[in-house]
């Protein structure tokens, strides 16, 4: 899906001039995946016939989707690539979280949609959820990014002095904080935070700010299929 792909980069710069501050490419794509998040719906070129794409949840490169079309409700997995996903031989995309575009192909026969996000995935209570970033003056940098918890574990990526890491986490309600390996973020308001992480036998604290979820509202100007 030419049209949706294309768009990536674009909105890869969005968020990098919206937040002010260059985060890492992982946590670059975890921020236009979150955009996918919701209730999509629209009607396919040619046949107006109405569709509905809801992105329940994103894990990594796998999404929990509900794809209604023609009177059929379809669930199940979709990959996730960037910010778009492809379930089947449907394609959606977005550059801002509010606006995106679907692709149906086979063989030779296109159809395409224009959509709107008709209601916005329910924000995770835990105020650790969300993209966490910072440097020392002495230039250690620390970025965290939560993308769900569910019980005492969490989906988070960490990214310390350039060294990226992704998985399962440990999460301590009492203590507001999570762990993957020999990092740690802590955090009791949504806004600030702190991680700390070892390296070559050394421990580092990093002060940390959260990402504003209002980048995502961003997007580049000029005509796209996201317009």
């Amino acid at each position: 899906m030419t049209s949706v792909s294309s768009n990536v980069s674009a909105a890869s710069s969005a968020i990098i001039a919206a937040t002010g501050s260059q985060i890492s490419k992982q946590n670059q794509q975890l921020y236009a995946q979150s955009n996918l998040l919701g209730t999509w719906s629209g009607n396919w070129s040619g046949t107006n016939q109405a569709l509905t794409f809801k992105v329940l949840k994103i894990t990594g490169s796998t999404a929990e989707i509900e794809y209604d079309h023609n009177g059929q409700v379809q669930k199940g997995q979709a990959q996730v690539s960037q910010n778009t996903i492809t379930f089947g031989n449907v394609t959606i995309g977005t550059k801002n979280g509010t606006k995106g575009a679907a692709e149906f192909q086979v063989g030779s026969f296109t159809q395409t949609a224009t959509l709107t996000k008709t209601s916005a995935q329910p924000a995770d209570p835990n105020v650790l959820v969300g993209s966490w970033s910072g440097l020392t003056s002495t230039g250690n940098a620390a970025s965290f990014t939560v993308q769900s918890v569910t019980g005492t574990s969490a989906q988070v990526t960490t990214t310390v002095n350039g060294l990226t890491n992704s998985g399962t986490g440990t999460y301590n309600a009492a203590n507001h904080t999570i762990t993957l390996g020999k990092t740690q973020i802590t955090a009791t308001n949504g806004s600030n935070g702190n991680v700390i992480f070892s390296s070559l036998g050394s421990t580092y604290s990093v002060a940390v700010t959260k990402a504003s979820t209002s980048a995502s509202s961003t997007s580049s100007s000029g005509t796209s299929t996201f317009a």
